[in-house]
């Protein structure tokens, strides 16, 4: 890879002028502004590797220091680029590609953030598969990129040491508090939970079923969204309920084959959310738990009811969460609970309320496709078109963010309701 020339890209952005700038040529000034940042943050690795150095020649004080006091960065973004620069000395071809503009150090640090709490033996067995790594990385956004190497390192942690999955989970049990206190000057009472991931999952699946009951109700109409959030806390501790339908109090996916025989390299197995459970847990899970079909309900209901109702069936929405994380417009991180069933053909046009016709979209993209003038197209397999409103293709690609590089998995995927 050879690097950018830094001068030609500074000169297109100085003439650059953004007010007056259709949207692709905003685009293309912001590649130019990636590629320079990538370049300056390549340099940026040099200094701090030089410094190192010298701080260990004993002429002068440690990277992060130099980078807060002479760079005037904060602590936190001082601490890294140092680490930043430490995993493009054991990946000089994620070095390489950073100075290209291949890649960007939001990469790098994805790295970074995966090897950091490894043992010395994982941590070296993750970084040989560099090759794999920046494959992916030129072809991923920062988010998916950060989940595959999540991906990747559960992978090969599995394979260093049996049960190395369930005993993190066990020790973040363990290390897991409450704590309470008052703040004088407010004399707010504020209570803070440190906790693992399956059971701070297991909280905020109840506070976001207690939040969908309470904005249903007339007198919460106008209430602020915090006040709601706080609402739902408190709804959610007193277990109270309508007599409606049971909300499961967790949902995790996996596929079929990790069930069966363990962590592969298209594994599934996690949260609704993306968050990871250990094979483990999700095998004691499956022995409490209610097995949810992803095309059929526990009662063998049907996906696809046509013309029947306009709004998607919890069946429907416990299926599309097997299928999606977040809002189906590419790069948007809204979660799914936070977003609105859309039908891709709207149902005043005939549009059925059928698997195939739904997807989750955020409140900003809802607006986007019905008042935005933008059009968005679904083939039967989910790839998903969407359109600019002067008639220009934005983008095309799969809508399901569940597997490594958005491609399914080998094996079907159960979702779990305990």
């Amino acid at each position: 890879m050879s690097p950018p020339d830094p001068d030609a890209a500074f000169a297109v952005l100085r003439a650059a002028d953004p007010e007056v700038m259709d949207r692709d040529a905003l685009a293309e000034v912001t590649r130019h502004i990636a590629q320079l940042t990538s370049w300056v943050d390549s340099v940026k690795v040099r200094v701090t590797r030089r410094q190192r150095q010298l701080a260990d020649e004993g002429r002068g004080e440690a990277p992060a220091d130099l980078l807060a006091r002479a760079g005037g960065q904060s602590s936190r973004d001082a601490r890294t680029a140092d680490d930043r620069e430490q995993v493009c000395s054991n990946l000089p071809n994620f070095e390489e590609a950073l100075a290209a503009g291949a890649v960007s150090a939001g990469h790098v640090d994805a790295i970074a953030t995966v090897v950091r709490g490894m043992d010395q033996v994982t941590a070296t067995e993750f970084l040989t598969h560099r090759d794999e790594l920046l494959t992916k990385a030129g072809q991923q956004s920062v988010d998916t990129f950060g989940r595959s190497c999540r991906d990747l390192a559960r992978l090969v942690a599995a394979e260093q040491t049996a049960g190395s999955e369930l005993s993190e989970l066990e020790r973040q049990k363990a290390a897991s508090t409450v704590t309470r206190w008052i703040d004088k000057p407010t004399g707010m009472h504020k209570t803070l939970l440190n906790l693992d991931p399956e059971r701070d999952k297991i909280l905020w699946t109840a506070v976001a079923a207690a939040l969908k009951q309470l904005r249903r109700r007339p007198e919460h109409a106008n209430t602020a969204w915090a006040q709601l959030e706080v609402e739902a806390v408190l709804a959610a501790c007193h277990g109270s309920g309508d007599g409606g339908e049971r909300v499961p109090s967790l949902i995790a996916l996996c596929d079929i084959e990790t069930l069966r025989n363990g962590v592969h390299a298209n594994s599934i197995c996690e949260t609704d959310d993306g968050t990871p459970l250990p094979v483990e847990v999700i095998r004691r899970l499956a022995c409490e738990a209610e097995i949810i079909p992803v095309v059929l309900n526990s009662r063998g209901e049907a996906l696809a009811v046509g013309r029947a109702q306009r709004l998607a069936t919890p069946a429907q929405r416990n299926a599309l969460r097997a299928m999606h994380r977040t809002c189906m417009r590419p790069t948007c991180t809204v979660p799914f609970d936070a977003c609105q069933i859309h039908h891709i053909i709207p149902w005043e046009h005939g549009g059925p309320t059928d698997l195939s016709n739904l997807g989750p979209l955020c409140t900003h993209d809802h607006h986007l496709v019905h008042e935005g003038g933008w059009q968005l197209s679904i083939t039967p397999d989910r790839i998903a078109t969407w359109t600019r409103p002067d008639g220009t293709i934005d983008h095309t690609g799969t809508t399901i963010d569940r597997a490594p590089n958005g491609v399914a998995p080998p094996g079907d995927q159960l979702p779990l309701a305990s």
